[in-house]
């Protein structure tokens, strides 16, 4: 095959710690009155405000619960005119890429979870077309069996542009201005499928290291349409009101109690656990499934326990999406799903190149019996 580089630049993740500014203490009557009287206030001055603040927490949380409640209807409105623009492991790679972008309480898990398992499922996996494919970050089926691989690609060809545009002017009452800029938006979008389009390709005849191949170009392409969408959706973003802008900030669940944080940590650790194990298990799956279906020999266990090596180590740098916060706005959150195809598709090369060498070593019969993988 021929040969590639890849360069993969990691932005390191730093951490700002916020310190308040002390104020000294003001020797006047009034200073000295205050620090006098700070500790009655602090003892008594808060019987009258519990009730009242339990009031506009009560508040608070019914004006976030209708505003969810209205970015979940827009998120899930009918999505099909971006069905099928994605990857054989994810056909709707560009469809949850926006999702992500705008509504994260729905589609975070189907970005995030987006590991080595899309490496595994795609070398592995029986094409979508050919019986169910199953998701791997939500658990649900999605039948496909009507719908081939040429078929997608068609229809991906006929695709209009309303979704998500439509869905975000129902969600923001947007001035004539912002109108524009969402209209350009709109065009960058069109285009970016344009682009996904031309990567479209009937894989489902493929032997399992052409459809890797064909996946990495495809992520590539992934990548490269939300990077030519980032000026224009940020552009719109940044018109925006600071009201507007609330109802596609991510807000973190609060719990200001020590029982509540620990539980909410809790479940963070039982999330991460839940979306590394996709990719370390994935790894795994790959290596066994390839063992059962060729059976290398003792000369060709070098080459298999290099793929092996190779398999574990890229499923554990995909791990690190896994621990990664969910960034607050809209323009982070296309970063940091980019920043994660990239990752993904160097990956997926580091893979292909290690398959490669170990089809190398497989006699006749071995490499027809690994050509029909996932077939």
């Amino acid at each position: 095959m021929r040969g590639r580089t890849i360069l993969l630049i990691a932005l390191p993740v730093t951490a700002l710690g916020l310190q308040p500014d002390l104020a000294d203490a003001q020797l006047s009557p009034q200073g000295i009155l205050g620090a006098v009287t700070s500790p009655f206030r602090h003892m008594f001055g808060n019987f009258g405000r519990r009730s009242h603040s339990r009031h506009e927490r009560a508040i608070q949380q019914d004006r976030q619960a209708a505003q969810d409640a209205r970015a979940s209807q827009a998120a899930q409105a009918p999505n099909q005119e971006l069905a099928d623009i994605g990857l054989i492991a994810w056909p709707n790679a560009f469809q949850d890429v926006l999702g992500y972008t705008f509504w994260p309480s729905t589609y975070a898990a189907q970005v995030r979870g987006r590991g080595f398992n899309l490496i595994s499922d795609t070398i592995t996996a029986v094409p979508r077309g050919a019986e169910t494919a199953r998701s791997t970050t939500t658990g649900s089926a999605r039948s496909d069996s009507d719908v081939s691989s040429t078929q997608a690609c068609n229809a991906a060809a006929d695709v209009q542009v309303s979704w998500p545009v439509s869905q975000i002017e129902q969600t923001a009452q947007l001035s004539d201005a912002q109108r524009d800029a969402l209209g350009r938006l709109r065009t960058a979008l069109a285009e970016s499928i344009k682009t996904m389009k031309a990567t479209c390709r009937d894989v489902a005849t493929l032997p399992p290291i052409n459809r890797l191949d064909a996946t990495v170009q495809q992520l590539w392409a992934l990548r490269d349409a939300g990077i030519y969408v980032r000026t224009p959706l940020k552009d719109f973003y940044d018109s925006l009101t600071d009201a507007q802008k609330a109802q596609f900030e991510w807000k973190q669940p609060q719990d200001v109690s020590r029982q509540g944080a620990r539980a909410a940590n809790g479940a963070m650790g039982k999330q991460y656990q839940a979306c590394a194990s996709l990719s370390l298990g994935g790894s795994e799956r790959l290596i066994k499934q390839i063992e059962q279906e060729v059976r290398p020999s003792k000369e060709q266990n070098e080459s298999i326990e290099a793929l092996r090596k190779t398999s574990g180590e890229m499923a554990k740098l995909l791990t690190a999406s896994c621990a990664q916060p969910i960034p607050v706005d809209p323009v982070a959150r296309l970063d940091s799903a980019n920043d994660q195809l990239t990752a993904i598709s160097y990956a997926a090369t580091s893979v292909e190149i290690a398959l490669d060498g170990f089809y190398a070593q497989l006699d006749e019969a071995q490499k027809d019996k690994f050509d029909l993988i996932g077939r």
